[in-house]
């Protein structure tokens, strides 16, 4: 039986790779019984009673077991797919409402057999449209959760981002600015902490956080009180923080709030009394059930065309009543049915539904997390692209390539770090530019040094080696960047602070029990910071006071006190150069030689060092500013930002390379070629900001100035002035969140549809509005996530490229399969509308296909080759035409007139097939009765019917191939290449369309379920017929093709023009790699 035994992965029972597993035995294996008291635990004795580590976290194969034995992070009774909504929505629809009236009049009439026909179907279609959409929605779920709130933990010392569902207790977390929290943590590190839990406490003010020890007796304060505690579903307003998970799922506080109350979530409105009137609340709750209230743009509107159709069928039953005179037979109730039934595309929202579902799977497979289905139908019409440099259109593989040290003219010097294999290795020379000399960090000048240790004491990035002698990271690129910097010279934080591991002896620990020796050589002892043993250094910084990054103020500053100066503290500050020489009063003319002698930073000497910055910059360098100024240790508690940073002596300036992913520049091309206008708004200077624009082509090099602005020019411009401006520009500096929220309504005063990224929680507002809003999904806050759209989870701009032709993909085929529907229900309308003149002896009109037929072409013949279509991959030229209308979305002018005119011929060429039949080759015998009754007197109309019923069919599906393409040929659809070819690409439409042709000798030939359901039989030479007319439909199908494209000159999109209308210089039409993946998604 081991044979079928579930497969985790891990195997329990087994201690394997115990060389690199850092777990020990938690001393209180009920995890859950430690939240309570955990707040009067000191750190060491929490990891004791967890079995973690504050430093490493758990080990990998450690956090698999808890999470099997503890379960996922998930509330009990979270609101999922409901399968009650999804049938009930299936009932409540046009189709379900036309055919039980259908079925209801069949038995009126005693046609039991047509009545048990419908019910069958009634229950068949509502069966498969409810696991369809049921499906479909669990895939949505499931997509919506890979971009729900994620957690950053510690494993194996190694930090890596997981779904928040993952996170088991004992886990090690960090959180920022923005983050929800995952779960309850006991804080083990804060700086300038802040978390609003008003979720939990109602307390609406921002509680500051701390790492402090509570006495035991304090065991029972409330919960608001435990401040070096936090709580799950609250959310980190300011500061960062790292702590140990106590508490998971509904050992929660707010899990225990869930259960308190069912696990139901009290709605906001629930005690509120709805004072509308009635009329208003009871027609309110009607579009609820009838889905006109929610769902998509497009899903209301499909919703509503269908219920247009409804009140279309109805109409369409008072004239087949009319007709008849209103002397309502049998008969005459049963055509009505036919047309009722006809004018109904039954499989129209499930088709859709199941087309959203498969498109969002494939985004997901290319990176890109579908939020909000809204965006699927914006997509592709978007116009103009935001987006942000770095890690988007760079690599976010920074590496400080330059150090100057600031001075005079001769007191200045410049260095280079060369990068090596692995960019996050603390190691490496650092060479001097005027004479290429290594510089020696054992004898590294005082001048030198303190502008490095801002960078390294600045900074709250990590960079260490892993068990597995890995080099990981944590924190932002930019700052991990410099602490690699530092580390190379010998003065990375950990060395000088004494934190982390360096610091820390690390012996090699089971997965589980006590500390062992395994007898491993203390040589080959796998360590974090290097592979060499190395005497504890002693610790001569400490920090006091942290004011994290602002995106306002351009820049972030911490403050430390120095065991070899007593009575005074070091501020150091870093960020945009500009901003830091602002804060600056002072520099150091001679910094290596007289490194304590100071100068004032006068207006001439800052324009000198602002040369150097616009130097540094126009090579494509991100350029930091380092500066540090000492104030007394009597200052510090209780300063105020705005006290602290000021008055600083500026000691250098550090320049990060960041370089151009290598598909940012295809991607840009295509981006131009589909007539999306790229703009790049960024935090970097606006040197650097030209350097990477004009390295990816959005703008050329005879951009004129208007074409690259920094925020503080662009926000000092009125409305009015901006939108005189001949383009928006392509690149804005030094972007604030502000800017973007500005940039998105000029866009919208322009008529421009765009799309906006951003990864902060400032963005947040810009991913609103934007009617298509990207959140990063590496670098990205949960905040800006939850306010976004899509969310990429690789953060590369191609994957914005891809995600755009997947929404035109997704339009073009949601037009192709609604008109192919929409088509088959014209022409059944044609049909029996003029059918009506078909009187038999008794004066009775016999209709041309029965409503069972039509019920059958409906559902089993249109259907399948719908969702073909709705599959197509994407023609050769989609990245190669202008972004569609927003305005009119799928139902444009062009297929509404393309649905009359194919449906018109279809119906007609039918209906010329029966008059053949009946009058052509059997003299007008129409029999009697013929709508109800299968005896030999209506052998020649069930015969027609036949005829009419497989021509109908062959012409839908083949239909299907010629909808492949709305302009070319069926038989030319990819220049240079058979038409089979392309038929046989799409193999779900190709499979669809023969199965459909295959299937139609089953109504025509099986006896009794052609005779006494469908009211035909079987035929003959009539097979000429349907050939023939089959033909003459493909024909009109290849003239209007060719007519349309004169008559829809007017509706057409303008014409690709240069996206960047600043550049005139020709872009090469090469095919890149990247458009080889574009055509073939």
């Amino acid at each position: 039986m081991g044979l079928f035994k579930k497969r985790t992965g891990l195997e329990l029972n087994r201690r394997t790779d115990t060389t690199i597993s850092v777990t020990v035995a938690p001393n209180n294996p009920d995890f859950t019984s430690v939240a309570p008291y955990a707040h009067t635990l000191t750190i060491s004795q929490l990891t004791d009673e967890l079995g973690t580590n504050a430093n490493d976290g758990l080990s990998k194969n450690e956090s698999i077991r808890r999470l099997e034995s503890c379960g996922e992070n998930m509330l009990l009774g979270q609101d999922g797919v409901s399968a009650w909504k999804v049938f009930i929505k299936q009932l409540a629809n046009a189709l379900t409402i036309v055919l039980v009236a259908a079925m209801a009049l069949s038995f009126g009439v005693k046609d039991f057999i047509e009545g048990a026909v419908i019910a069958a179907v009634i229950v068949l279609n509502t069966t498969v449209g409810f696991f369809q959409e049921y499906r479909a929605e669990k895939t949505m779920d499931s997509l919506r959760q890979l971009s729900s709130p994620t957690a950053f933990v510690i494993r194996n010392g190694e930090g890596v981002a997981i779904p928040a569902k993952d996170v088991v207790p004992g886990d090690l977390v960090s959180i920022k600015t923005g983050d929800v929290v995952p779960a309850d943590m006991r804080l083990v590190n804060v700086s300038n902490l802040e978390i609003s839990e008003q979720l939990l406490t109602g307390e609406s003010v921002p509680v500051i956080k701390n790492i402090d020890t509570y006495k035991s007796e304090e065991t029972d304060i409330p919960i608001g009180d435990r401040l070096n505690l936090c709580y799950a579903s609250t959310v980190v307003t300011k500061g960062r923080g790292r702590g140990i998970v106590i508490g998971t799922a509904m050992n929660t506080q707010i899990g225990r709030i869930a259960a308190a109350i069912g696990g139901k979530e009290k709605k906001e409105d629930e005690d509120e009394e709805d004072t509308r009137p009635w009329r208003v609340r009871t027609w309110d709750k009607t579009k609820g059930y009838l889905g006109l209230k929610s769902g998509t743009p497009l899903q209301i509107k499909l919703s509503k065309l269908a219920y247009f159709l409804f009140g279309c069928a109805i109409l369409l039953i008072i004239i087949v009543f009319a007709v008849a005179k209103f002397k309502v037979t049998n008969e005459v109730v049963l055509y009505g049915i036919a047309a009722a039934i006809a004018i109904i595309p039954e499989s129209l929202i499930a088709v859709l539904t199941l087309t959203m579902a498969v498109g969002t799977r494939k985004m997901a497979k290319e990176h890109v997390i579908v939020r909000k289905l809204d965006a699927l139908e914006n997509l592709g019409g978007v116009t103009d692209i935001c987006s942000d440099k770095t890690g988007t259109l760079t690599l976010g593989q920074m590496s400080v390539q330059k150090l100057w040290l600031a001075g005079s003219a001769d007191g200045s010097s410049e260095f280079t770090a060369p990068t090596g294999q692995d960019a996050l290795e603390p190691r490496g020379e650092i060479r001097r530019d005027s004479d290429s000399s290594v510089i020696d960090i054992a004898t590294l000048p005082e001048g030198i040094a303190q502008a490095i240790r801002v960078a390294s004491l600045c900074n709250v990035a990590t960079v260490r080696k892993n068990l597995k002698g890995q080099w990981k990271s944590t924190g932002d690129p930019t700052e991990v960047a410099l602490q690699v910097f530092a580390g190379k010279a010998g003065l990375g934080r950990p060395g000088l602070t004494g934190e982390g591991s360096d610091i820390e002896e690390r012996v090699l620990r089971p997965a589980m029990g006590k500390v062992i020796d395994y007898g491993i050589p203390e040589h080959d002892r796998v360590r974090f910071a290097d592979g060499e043993k190395k005497p504890k250094p002693e610790a001569r910084f400490e920090m006091k006071l942290e004011f994290p990054f602002s995106s306002e103020l351009k820049r972030m500053s911490t403050i430390y006190t120095d065991k070899q100066r007593e009575g005074e503290a070091i501020v150091l500050i870093k960020g945009a150069a500009e901003r830091i020489l602002d804060a600056s009063a002072s520099y150091l003319p001679s910094p290596e030689s007289a490194p304590s002698q100071f100068a004032p930073l006068t207006l001439e000497v800052r324009e000198q060092f602002m040369n150097k910055y616009e130097e540094l910059a126009s090579q494509g360098l991100r350029v930091i500013g380092l500066a540090q100024r000492v104030i007394p240790t009597s200052e510090v508690e209780g300063i105020s930002r705005e006290a602290a940073e000021k008055d600083f002596t500026f000691l250098a300036l550090a320049g990060i390379s960041d370089p151009p992913r290598p598909e940012t520049l295809g991607a840009v091309r295509a981006c131009k070629r589909a007539g999306i206008v790229v703009h790049m708004l960024t935090g970097d200077h606006i040197s650097t900001a030209r350097a990477i624009a004009r390295a990816v082509e959005i703008i050329g090099p005879d951009a004129p100035p208007s074409a690259v602005m920094t925020a503080t020019d662009f926000d000092k411009l009125t409305d009015k002035e901006i939108d005189e401006l001949p383009e928006l520009p392509l690149v804005i500096a030094r972007c604030a969140p502000e800017t973007k929220v500005r940039m998105i309504h000029a866009g919208k005063r322009r008529g421009k549809h765009m799309s906006m990224s951003g990864d902060g929680v400032n963005d947040s507002p810009a991913l609103k509005l934007a009617p298509v809003g990207i959140a990063m999904g590496m670098a990205g806050s949960d905040v800006a996530k939850d306010a976004s759209d899509l969310v990429l989870t690789d953060d590369n701009f191609d994957s914005i490229r891809v995600a755009v032709s997947e929404g035109r993909r997704l339009f073009i085929n949601i037009q192709r399969f609604i008109l192919h529907l929409l088509t088959t229900n014209v022409a059944e309308v044609v049909l029996l509308i003029i059918g009506l003149c078909f009187q038999d002896d008794s004066g009775k009109s016999v209709f041309p296909l029965s409503p069972i037929g039509v019920l059958w072409v409906n559902l089993l013949t249109s259907s399948p080759p719908a969702f073909g279509l709705g599959v197509e991959k994407a023609p050769l030229d989609l990245m190669l035409k202008p972004p569609h209308s927003v305005k009119d979305g799928v139902f444009s002018w062009p297929v509404v007139i393309d649905c009359i005119s194919y449906g018109f011929v279809m119906g007609a060429t039918c209906l010329v097939n029966f008059v053949i039949v009946v009058y052509g080759r059997y003299g007008g015998d129409l029999g009697e009765d013929c709508n109800h009754f299968a005896g030999d007197v209506c052998n020649v109309v069930f015969r027609a019917r036949s005829t009419v019923f497989a021509t109908l069919i062959f012409q839908i599906l083949l239909y299907a191939w010629e909808l492949k393409s709305f302009e070319r040929s069926m038989f030319s659809l990819t220049p240079g290449r058979p038409f089979y070819k392309d038929l046989w690409a799409n193999q779900l439409l190709f499979w669809s369309v023969l199965g459909g042709m295959v299937s139609v000798v089953l109504p025509i030939y099986i006896p009794g379920f052609n005779n006494r359901v469908f009211y035909q039989t079987a035929i003959g030479w009539e097979w000429g017929l349907v050939a023939g007319m089959t033909i003459v439909f493909i024909v009109w199908c290849e003239i209007w093709k060719l007519i349309r494209k004169r008559l829809y000159r007017r509706w057409e999109p303008p014409a690709v023009v240069r996206a960047d209308t600043f550049d005139q210089s020709e872009v090469s039409t090469t095919t890149t790699t990247t458009e080889k993946k574009t055509s073939s998604a």
